[in-house]
């Protein structure tokens, strides 16, 4: 008896640290939407198609450093409850690394970023080093963020995230406005990740500031991180490379045509996403006492399925609507690809979910379904894209394809005794 209640009460803080991110996700959510549909109208077509495609590249780079927060969440999520004094010495020898391999990163980006700018089509390439930037910090900051998401201090992870959300809103608006167009955009999310660091930073350095140091073998918590890293990028490319692939096909104003429906249809992604944050954590904290973790998969899929639902039948109900208000009358164009656009994105959402879930309990060979299904996408543009709504069509396909992959992979847990499922 004592047994079930705990694990009801286990499952059960799911959802109430899933309230916590879905709150915030929703206000962060709603800052992300203005910041792009004040960028849409400010900059128009061609210099969103820009702006557009520049963030294809950061969502690309700052996903690429996900494994870091992924790791640094699992470890520290571990070690938080028994062994505190091995967090210090993770978090700050981590610190260390970052900065070092990050600044050569960086270097090396900055020197093929003419090639980068000439793939794209973009002429200045001003815009495209920016983006390194971008990346560097980002790369800092997810090492603050999956230390929060370890200790589990929920409120001040998404606090910090809420402020950089805020500020790239804000100061995006007034950097456009006085003229910096592309760059004064980019800019602004720069100076919020800084900021959003230091408010991080507080909560973990005065945890840090409590324990002693002790020092312990980093190689196999380095060596988790290389297929994490492996499949958060495949993830990612699975809605950045058609944006990539757009801006190398079409002209800049398609390509911002294409940025803006991707941009509306994200509305399933972001409103679908508040359970990504904890469900790592809880996962790999039952994990570790050898409890069974099927039912946080399923309640999870269960919850996001819905939301995604809801975010397509809207989108399909009114997508003029959303069209004209969100961007204006330059971007009609747009409305077509606005209903499958959704669904493919809602159907990422749901990939997400697998993806954290296989990632906490280390079920790696998932990696092998994400590349081929690159593969397909990659494949199926190249050869098919005399219009925007035939790439639309090839990426939810590829979506497709991909749900029920991972579907079949997980069966076990999904339709195991112990699922959400099971009756």
């Amino acid at each position: 008896m004592k047994t079930q209640e705990k694990q009801t009460n286990e499952h059960s803080s799911l959802i109430k640290a899933g309230l916590i991110f879905f709150i915030f996700a929703a206000i962060t959510s709603i800052f992300n939407y203005l910041y792009h549909v004040s960028m849409i109208r400010m900059l128009g077509p061609e210099d969103y198609g820009v702006l557009g495609s520049l963030f294809a590249i950061i969502y690309l780079v700052t996903f690429s450093s996900n494994p870091i927060n992924l790791v640094i969440s699992k470890t520290i999520a571990q070690f938080h409850l028994k062994d505190k004094e091995k967090i210090k010495y993770i978090y700050y020898n981590t610190l260390k690394k970052l900065i070092f391999i990050g600044l050569i990163a960086l270097l090396i980006y900055i020197l093929l970023s003419p090639l980068i700018a000439s793939y794209m089509n973009i002429e200045d390439i001003s815009g495209v080093i920016l983006v390194g930037v971008i990346a560097y910090f980002s790369l800092l900051a997810v090492l603050l963020t999956g230390t929060l998401n370890g200790m589990q201090k929920f409120l001040w992870q998404n606090s910090a995230g809420f402020i950089s959300t805020f500020l790239k809103f804000s100061l995006a608006v007034f950097f456009v406005w006085l003229g910096f167009k592309v760059n004064g955009a980019l800019t602004a999310i720069i100076i919020g990740i800084l900021i959003s660091m230091y408010v991080s930073y507080i909560p973990i350095k005065k945890e840090l500031k409590k324990i002693r140091k002790k020092v312990i073998d980093l190689k196999p918590i380095y060596a988790y991180g290389i297929p994490v890293f492996i499949s958060s990028i495949l993830f990612i490319l699975i809605i950045t490379i058609d944006q990539i692939l757009v801006k190398h096909f079409f002209s800049s104003a398609d390509a911002g045509i294409y940025a803006a429906a991707g941009m509306i249809a994200k509305i399933v992604w972001f409103g679908s996403s508040f359970l990504i944050g904890p469900l790592f954590p809880k996962v790999v904290a039952l994990k570790s006492k050898n409890k069974d973790t099927s039912k946080l998969l399923t309640k999870s899929l269960v919850y996001v399925s819905v939301l995604v639902t809801l975010g397509c039948i809207i989108l399909f109900i009114a997508p003029s609507f959303l069209v004209r208000v969100l961007s204006g009358h330059l971007y009609d164009s747009a409305i077509p690809l606005l209903g499958l656009f959704g669904v493919s994105l809602g159907i990422f959402s749901i990939l997400q979910i697998f993806m954290t879930y296989n990632l906490a309990v280390e079920k790696f060979k998932f990696i092998y379904i994400f590349a081929l299904g690159i593969l397909i996408e990659v494949v199926g543009i190249y050869l098919f894209h005399s219009s925007l709504m035939d790439v639309v069509k090839i990426v939810l396909i590829t979506n497709i394809f991909l749900i029920i992959a991972l579907i079949l992979f997980n069966k076990k847990e999904i339709l195991g005794k112990n699922s959400f499922f099971s009756f």
